[in-house]
């Protein structure tokens, strides 16, 4: 078995000399003596560095491999937006430039003066200041973030992806298929069939959808966006033009899973980047012949338990408008929202995995409850259409699911909600919705301003779909150089940093048939507000509080526990030096950086993926520490353990420890018996 340098130290300094001599009496060969250290530096064996763990006088044995010094990654970096911010134009948008701001920055890292309530935007539906000249700062810049933009497909090439630091892009083109299909198929239990092939992304100038690129400005664009250095990924579930198939929605939430399970450890930070998502879109269900809810369709509604219908009408009568203003309901819809417990536990899977997933409230102008709350089981009875409930939002941004839930704040002055905006206390926070300026697909504004060729264009438009990327790009500034960065963490900071009690409500009653009612909507806006006070120290942001299972400030169960045994992935780079396997990657235990044949600890379950280049060194992972093709641990089948491309010496070897607690496994080189370690699988 081979040795390594460990330190011991011993609790007493005076149990040195006795200590010394039986090290000595068991040839246990001495690396370094530190007479006036309590540390003492012996090669060891695995085997007898726990034993040596066990002995009463030694406070600590530890592999002097792991004592490495890394600076500390910036995690501030904080830039300033200076310019005209662009919020309205009565003229259209015959006078909007390419240069100008979206004034979702200003109203949000502005601070009171700048937001300019009752002068900034449209003034009792007069006009006012319709863009204004300021100078704001963000308090980070997404750095060492991967923000997920769900969506339909992005175009490649726009400027607006590239990095201000490098000048070089920021969007990955991803092959979601390819890479995660065999961990996807682990985690499925839908009996969905996974989508296959290489996904191409395309130009800008052939690009025929805007949607998903007007978002990822939003959240990330150099020009637009929030988090200017964050890492840019597109998975197209709307619009399937990118590649040819969009992912089914009861896969949705397995491929991020996925993905964030296996994405590797980030080498200039030494951590796994967080995975911030942004999901600007919802389930429907059409109406009849997909035309508008006409009142002859509709044949009752069960409002807070009681069933309302042409016999038995409500206060206002069973009419249109009667509806309308006692129950809420929008005849103005080709499709309603659509809900789904399915794909509610699938958000809360992935929010149990460490996804953030921030989401669209919806343009219907509709009431979403809370869960538990009396207007939670109010439904619609519509012939053609079935019986569904009408107030619990959209899959996958339903209440109960776990997603941070985006309402959109209008351009009007006094800080009102948009007029389509979903609203009502299944709402987490609004955000600037109206005439958000960001970049956009063929068909929109040429955008001149970046120099490095044509084919980029911007647009300004409104929606939910709009104010939810304002969200996710605030958080994935939050997130920046940070690991373990999750949804806790994420409602947190929107509970302690957003501004309260600024918004205008009821301007007309109101009633459920006022455009701009609360009827329980939080009266919340979003703030872009560093939490950290003081250079170096980072402020808490503790997440919400728990009871029973609960989290608050909502009084529903919002997502269940992982379990504590988890499997995960864990991922290593293997390459050769000075005679041994060197490894960069972190287990259940450490996090190695360039280790010498470190000793790998996992639990029974989880996957371990090697990626290989040891060209002349091929990589055995073994029942026996032995050198040549004997003792191999079986190939594996698809269910339980083994190895698959056990021996490779480029690509990757990955080993599934399934029914393996408490074994010991060792990867070995084929041809040499010094290049070999331990994996110890609890």
């Amino acid at each position: 078995m081979s040795t390594k340098v460990y330190v011991v130290t011993l609790h007493r300094r005076e149990d040195l000399p006795n200590f010394y001599a039986e090290m000595a009496g068991n040839n246990i060969p001495l690396e370094k003596k530190r007479p006036i250290s309590r540390n003492t530096n012996y090669y060891l064996t695995e085997e007898q560095a726990e034993e040596l763990r066990e002995d009463s006088r030694v406070w600590g044995v530890e592999a002097a491999e792991d004592f490495k010094i890394k600076r500390s990654v910036v995690n501030r970096e904080p830039y300033g937006k200076s310019g005209n911010f662009w919020k309205a134009d009565t003229q259209g948008q015959s006078t909007i430039s390419p240069n100008d701001l979206q004034w979702g920055h200003l109203h949000c890292a502005g601070n009171d003066g700048q937001r300019g309530k009752n002068n900034f935007g449209p003034v009792n539906l007069g006009w006012n200041y319709e863009q204004t000249n300021e100078d704001v700062e963000v308090f980070n810049s997404g750095k060492h973030v991967d923000v997920v933009i769900v969506d339909d497909c992005m175009s490649f090439d726009s400027e607006e992806w590239y990095s201000q630091s490098t000048a070089k892009t920021r969007f990955v083109e991803y092959q979601w298929l390819n890479e995660l299909n065999t961990l996807v198929n682990s985690i499925d239990d839908d009996a969905q069939s996974e989508p296959t092939g290489s996904i191409t992304y395309h130009q800008n100038v052939n690009m025929s959808s805007y949607h998903g690129n007007h978002v990822a400005g939003t959240v990330a664009g150099q020009h637009y966006g929030w988090a200017r250095e964050a890492n840019i990924y597109n998975l197209a579930v709307i619009d399937p033009w990118a590649s040819g198939q969009s992912i089914p929605p009861l896969l949705i939430f397995d491929y991020l899973r996925a993905f964030h399970r296996s994405k590797g450890i980030n080498s200039e930070t030494g951590k796994k980047n967080p995975t911030i998502t942004n999901h600007s879109y919802g389930g429907i269900r059409y109406m009849p012949n997909e035309q508008n809810l006409t009142f002859g369709d509709l044949i009752s509604v069960t409002f807070r338990g009681i069933q309302y219908d042409s016999g038995n009408p409500g206060p206002s009568g069973w009419t249109q408008s009667g509806v309308e203003d006692d129950f809420g309901v929008r005849f103005n819809l080709s499709e309603y929202p659509t809900y789904s417990a399915s794909i509610a536990a699938d958000v809360q899977d992935a929010v149990a995995e460490g996804v953030v997933v921030v989401g669209a409230a919806g343009n219907d102008n509709l009431l979403v409850a809370d869960v538990g709350d009396q207007d939670w089981d109010n439904v619609m009875q519509v012939n053609g259409a079935g019986t569904f409930f009408y107030n619990r939002g959209a899959w996958p941004n339903s209440p109960d699911s776990g997603a941070i839930n985006v309402g959109a704040l209008n351009k009007q002055a006094d800080f009102r909600r948009s007029t389509y905006t979903q609203f009502g206390p299944g709402i987490n926070v609004f955000a600037p919705g109206d005439n958000i300026v960001s970049a956009y697909g063929n068909g929109g504004l040429n955008d001149s301003k970046y120099g490095q060729g044509s084919g980029n264009y911007y647009y300004p438009i409104s929606g939910t779909s709009m104010a939810s990327p304002q969200v996710c790009g605030v958080l994935a500034c939050l997130a920046t150089g940070k690991d373990r960065f999750n949804q806790e963490q994420a409602f947190a900071y929107i509970e302690k940093f957003s501004k309260d009690g600024d918004m205008t409500f009821n301007l007309s009653g109101g009633g459920l048939g006022d455009n701009t009612c609360s009827f329980g909507s939080p009266d919340k806006y979003l703030l872009a507000k560093s939490p950290r006070e003081i250079v170096g120290f980072i402020k808490d942001v503790d997440g919400r509080r728990k009871f029973g299972g609960q989290t608050y400030p909502r009084s529903h169960r919002l997502f269940s526990e992982p379990p504590v045994s988890q499997s995960v992935t864990v991922t290593f780079t293997v390459v050769v030096g000075s005679g041994n396997y060197v490894m960069t990657g972190t287990d259940r235990v450490n996090t190695f950086t360039d280790a010498f044949d470190p000793t790998i600890r996992v639990n029974a379950g989880d996957k371990i993926i090697f990626t290989i280049d040891v060209s002349g060194h091929p990589f055995l992972i073994k029942t026996a520490a032995t050198t040549g093709l004997g003792n191999q641990l079986q190939t594996y089948s698809g269910s339980g353990n083994g190895v698959l491309r056990n021996g490779t010496v480029d690509g990757d070897v990955t080993l599934y420890t399934e029914g393996l607690s408490g074994t010991t496994l060792y990867y070995v080189c084929q041809f040499h018996s010094s290049m070999q370690g331990q994996i110890i699988i609890s």
